[in-house]
């Protein structure tokens, strides 16, 4: 039977649940952006206000939940005192499925988890098969995407006349799209019998995935770029898979001379659109440039740095002679890999090596 012993258990475990959600500083966000919105040329960038508004709402959300929470343990304690046992258990039961809520949210209060997010996928070492299986995780992003109802759209791609992907840019929008994403960041390696060489010997290939959050307007870290610094190039867009090729010279790529960092675009009509993207994109990889400089957030927003080659992936995905996948880190594994490539079946991967990083912290 349920007692006020239990009743002071589950009280101190959300409690210490929601302290994970450093509220005051939510607060003081919430102050800065209500700021912003008060500003009489808001509006002036409907697209800017929107994600304004939409943090807003999130936050408000979040501070609000001890509230719920204290209305849920009250409810408790009176059904409790009336010992009305059916309706105890049953506002019981209500607060344990709101509390394992609420630790999934706690997975995702980083400070850019609530952004959309720049996914790149670029192939490594193992030729025409790593450029082969660029293409094929590009393809389970897309599946994950929507699997999960994000948006995506192709920023950039470079293709192989031969087949497959040198790199291709992704622009992912979704509720914790970087949140989920940023999980994926490493190098990703396969082992199968290569269908590039007529002895179907077995290959191992790789492939390198970073993640940017797409938003840093509110970060403290203020990133300036000067014009001078900056070379443009342009040339046709490419299109693939069942995308129109666009025959203008809209695709731009800029180079950020100081760094070497280059970034291209394509997927806009108009020169001056991808110029625009790629302006957003530049910035966000100077702005993770820069918090790894400082090693502020460094596992936030980038994650360690790992060349795509052997020795050094986070996943495995073998398919022959057995069939397999396990992730290095969270030590998660299937033997349907193709539920994960071919249908993006990858929130199980991804909470678990959420959960591994909560459970090695404490």
């Amino acid at each position: 039977m349920f007692t006020l012993d239990d009743l002071k258990s589950i009280q101190i475990r959300g409690k210490q649940i929601l302290s994970n959600f450093n509220l005051e500083n939510l607060q003081l966000q919430k102050t800065e952006i209500e700021n912003q919105m008060n500003q009489p040329n808001i509006w002036d960038n409907p697209e800017m206000a929107g994600k304004l508004n939409q943090k807003l709402t999130r936050i408000n959300e979040t501070l609000n939940l001890p509230n719920i929470f204290q209305d849920k343990i009250e409810n408790l304690s009176i059904s409790l005192e009336l010992e009305d046992i059916k309706s105890t258990q049953t506002i019981y039961d209500e607060i344990q499925i709101f509390i394992e809520d609420l630790e999934n949210k706690t997975l995702f209060t980083g400070e850019f988890d609530s952004e959309d997010c720049f996914l790149t996928v670029q192939s490594g070492a193992g030729g025409v098969d790593a450029q082969d299986w660029a293409a094929m995780l590009l393809s389970m992003y897309q599946a994950f995407c929507k699997r999960q109802g994000f948006i995506y759209s192709t920023i950039s791609i470079n293709l192989n006349p031969e087949g497959g992907v040198k790199n291709a840019l992704l622009e992912i929008k979704g509720e914790n799209a970087f949140g989920l994403l940023k999980e994926e960041v490493g190098v990703h390696r396969l082992v199968r019998l290569s269908p590039f060489n007529s002895g179907q010997t077995r290959e191992t290939s790789f492939a390198l995935v970073e993640v940017l959050p797409a938003s840093i307007e509110n970060s403290s870290i203020e990133i300036k770029i000067d014009e001078r610094d900056l070379r443009w190039e342009t040339s046709t867009s490419q299109g693939a898979g069942g995308q129109s090729v666009n025959t203008t010279y809209s695709a731009v790529k800029v180079i950020h001379i100081p760094t070497g960092i280059s970034v291209s675009c394509q997927n806009e009509r108009s020169q001056i659109q991808n110029r625009a993207q790629a302006l957003k994109i530049l910035k966000s990889r100077l702005f993770a440039l820069e918090v790894q400089k400082q090693q502020d957030l460094k596992s936030e927003i980038k994650g360690d740095f790992k060349s795509p080659e052997w020795g050094s992936q986070i996943r495995n995905y073998v398919l022959h002679p057995y069939k397999l996948v396990k992730d290095t880190r969270s030590g998660w594994e299937s033997s349907n890999p193709e539920n994960v490539l071919e249908y993006g079946d990858l929130m199980p991967i991804i909470m678990s090596v959420k959960n591994s990083k909560v459970q090695n912290s404490n």
